[in-house]
């Protein structure tokens, strides 16, 4: 029997990534897959790469690795560097060494695990064809309801088909991330599976997830996880790091994603969303500080439980 822990999203929250991997240790896995997003979001963006580094993880690059690399080599878009919006960006830069950011250059965005005596597995962030891409469960209705307090499944919205992506892969099991909502399906020969985020879950419980996968001899299988961590120790580290102060209303939006389990990064985004459309700017990557202050201004904060302020 092999098996191995799946964890995605960790977006920088060591104390989380800590509770999982204590108890990875007492299932005596044969290996950890690390599914992308480890430096946004978070105070501790070098050291949850150290660690899973040190445990010999296999790794790839999230969609929010490649916005560090474009920073780094800058070809980032010109607000990312000075606007008020990007600054929790910035923050999380500057706590980058040289060595960390050349370690995650060379991740692949995604990567094929083939263990002895076990079927090969396919691992990506967002989905085959990019990390950026939302992959949604069809049979789930739990979990699509998850998706859609997440905002990220509107109802008048149809995503393509998880078969349709599952037609292009021609390994047995795929693992993906990104959404940080566990859930996991079999669709003929194939499993399809999220194992949830460590940090930042968007379903409600505010416990790092993570996923046990497992080798039966003709089929994997799939166990969620939820691990109980010191969420206080999360909010110290934001303030003390200078996180919470510097990164501004994306870090106070971070951390109320962590308290709460409830997606106010997305929820902040949708809002200057509107106030973005209202203005003309149609699609937008970045907005003018004057905007940007009156969206934060106008956020309905309080929607959000935690404290931020202690």
């Amino acid at each position: 029997m092999t098996r191995l822990a799946v964890l995605a999203d960790v977006h920088a929250n060591l104390p989380a990534l800590e509770a999982v991997i204590e108890e990875i240790r007492q299932q005596r896995v044969d290996g950890i897959i690390a599914a992308g997003d480890y430096l946004t979001s978070g105070p501790h963006p070098v050291e949850v790469v150290r660690l899973l580094r040190g445990l010999g993880a296999h790794m790839i690059r999230g969609n929010a690795e490649g916005y560090f690399l474009a920073f780094d080599r800058g070809d980032a878009p010109d607000p990312w560097y000075t606007s008020h919006q990007w600054a929790a960006l910035r923050w999380s830069y500057r706590q980058l060494d040289d060595e960390t950011l050349a370690f995650v250059g060379r991740l692949p965005d995604q990567r094929v695990l083939e263990l002895d005596g076990a079927a090969p597995i396919r691992v990506v962030h967002g989905s085959p064809r990019s990390p950026s891409e939302r992959l949604f469960p069809e049979d789930d209705q739990i979990a699509r309801s998850w998706f859609r307090e997440a905002g990220l499944l509107p109802v008048d919205h149809h995503p393509p088909r998880l078969k349709e992506t599952l037609a292009t892969v021609v390994e047995p099991a795929l693992a993906c991330g990104h959404t940080h909502i566990p859930w996991v399906e079999e669709h003929g020969h194939q499993l399809v599976f999220n194992p949830g985020s460590v940090s930042l879950a968007f379903n409600g419980d505010a416990r790092a997830h993570y996923a046990l996968l497992t080798w039966n001899g003709d089929r994997w299988s799939v166990d969620h996880r939820a691990v109980e961590y010191d969420v206080g120790r999360v909010r110290k580290a934001f303030h003390k790091s200078g996180f919470l102060a510097e990164g501004g209303p994306f870090a106070r939006a971070a951390l109320l994603n962590v308290e709460s389990a409830r997606n106010a990064l997305g929820y902040l985004y949708w809002h200057i969303d509107g106030l973005a459309a209202d203005a003309g700017l149609g699609e937008w990557d970045s907005v003018p500080d004057a905007l940007w202050d009156r969206a934060i201004a106008g956020f309905s904060w309080d929607s959000y439980s935690g404290n931020t302020q202690s």
